[in-house]
């Protein structure tokens, strides 16, 4: 007698699923009596895991805000003192200055020669003239000959020559002026003269 379709299919689905039962069973590890059997559930498509009791909750940490530095006040400027006006002193006065003219009208620098020499040869003279510093020299030369004492004046200083122009007039430079004591004008001479000639005209005045 033949089996069925049906049947033969059935025979078949069971045989495999035998199989599969006793390779499980000779693969599966001995069992200790001890140990319980462990269920495994499905997971829950969509669904988080359940937090276990034990596992503790993370604790949310405050940020700690920086402290607030402290500010110093400003400091106040500080004030110099001022210092003690230093007191000026008076300036010294100055001693009087004597006049270029004696009182005799002459200057004072032939005055002075006067008083130590009885006869003084003046020599006139423009000091930007060649002509004029030798007469000087001349001049010089023969009153030094004679004896007799000797002043060079420059005729554009006026504290020197203005006295003169007042009592003679004009002055001409060159120009040799021979005076004698105490004040008289012995002899004037106009433009070059040698120094023989002045010695001449000294020693005149010398008699």
């Amino acid at each position: 007698m033949s089996l069925r379709l049906p049947t033969r299919a059935l025979f078949v689905v069971l045989t495999v699923v035998a199989g599969i039962g006793a390779t499980l069973f000779v693969m599966r590890p001995p069992s200790s009596g001890s140990e319980e059997p462990k269920i495994i559930l499905p997971k829950l498509a969509g669904k988080a895991p359940a937090t276990p009791a034990h596992a503790k909750k993370p604790v949310k940490t405050k940020a700690k805000t920086p402290a607030r530095q402290a500010v110093a006040p400003a400091a106040k400027p500080k004030v110099k003192p001022t210092a003690a006006p230093v007191p000026v002193a008076a300036p010294k006065p100055k001693k009087p200055v004597a006049p270029p003219v004696d009182d005799n009208g002459l200057p004072r620098v032939l005055s002075t020669a006067l008083a130590s020499n009885s006869v003084v040869v003046v020599g006139l003279y423009d000091p930007n003239s060649a002509v004029d510093k030798i007469t000087l020299d001349e001049a010089r030369a023969g009153a030094k000959a004679a004896g007799a004492g000797f002043v060079a004046i420059n005729v554009f200083a006026e504290a020197q020559s203005r006295p003169l122009v007042e009592l003679l007039g004009a002055l001409e430079n060159p120009g040799i002026l021979v005076y004698r004591k105490p004040d008289a004008l012995f002899a004037r001479i106009s433009g070059f003269a040698d120094s023989e000639t002045v010695a001449q005209a000294a020693a005149n005045a010398a008699r």
